[in-house]
């Protein structure tokens, strides 16, 4: 009987131990990554461009690709502060070696009209829904450049020996856009399709348009240059993705 006495008191000392730690092994569960939104978004895509009013009669269309950063300025993101890069080509020309080098060599010479931008500006946007029409204004520093390259051939294809710029100048755009993002997955999706369009009202530019650039018998060449406004249309279909948060819950 005494040792029966011994045996209950330690089980009953014990008991609150063992229902502790057994109720820790139940509920226990390993931490769950919960991926929330943050502020900031990042995107981009593939362009068509159109060339408007006197700038039309000078280029033809082109494509090109963009990318862009955004902040949201309000936690439902509503007001944003949006940068945007890009670039395109609107005409190039290839003259065979043989031309230039003589017959015996593998190389090319190919000459491409460019241009580049950098903008920033507000963006407002409907925040929630499976379709988020947005609109944007902004002010851009574009530039334009011609650049004439000798490149390989054959064996050599593709690598660049030599590069001479042969007309640059850049000038100021406002930006008026819009679109819509269509998210991916549902409404909480960090991933979403952009389709939309932006408005360059540019200022005025020296540039070279394809073919402006003469070769002379003695090895000289004989730029044409134009000078206009700037203005012009970008239509963009891309991606936007939204950074996330990784919360442990």
């Amino acid at each position: 009987m005494r040792f029966l006495r011994k045996a209950i008191l330690a089980a009953s000392v014990a008991a609150p131990f063992c229902v502790s730690s057994l109720h820790s092994q139940i509920t226990a569960r390993p931490a769950v990554q919960i991926l929330k939104p943050s502020r900031f978004s990042v995107g981009g895509g593939v362009l068509f461009y159109q060339p408007k009013g006197e700038f039309a009669n000078n280029i033809g269309n082109g494509f090109g690709g963009d990318a862009f950063g955004l902040i949201r300025l309000d936690p439902a993101g509503a007001l944003s502060l949006r940068a945007d890069v890009g670039g395109l080509q609107y005409g190039s020309e290839t003259l065979p070696g043989a031309s230039v080098f003589g017959g015996r060599t593998g190389f090319e010479v190919q000459t491409t009209n460019n241009i580049y931008w950098g903008a920033i500006g507000p963006q407002l946007m409907m925040p929630v829904g499976p379709v988020r029409p947005y609109a944007n204004a902004a002010i851009a520093v574009m530039g334009f450049s011609t650049t004439s390259s000798v490149r390989g051939t054959g064996q050599y294809q593709g690598e660049t020996f030599a590069s001479t710029e042969n007309q640059s100048d850049n000038t100021h755009s406002w930006i008026f856009g819009g679109g819509v993002y269509i998210p991916f997955s549902g409404r909480a999706s960090l991933l979403a399709l952009d389709v939309g369009g932006r408005y360059f009202t540019g200022g005025e530019a020296t540039y070279l348009k394809e073919g402006a650039i003469r070769d002379n018998p003695d090895g000289s060449i004989t730029i044409f240059p134009s000078h206009s406004k700037t203005d012009q249309v970008t239509w963009h279909v891309g991606l936007s993705y939204t950074i996330p948060n990784s919360i442990p819950r």
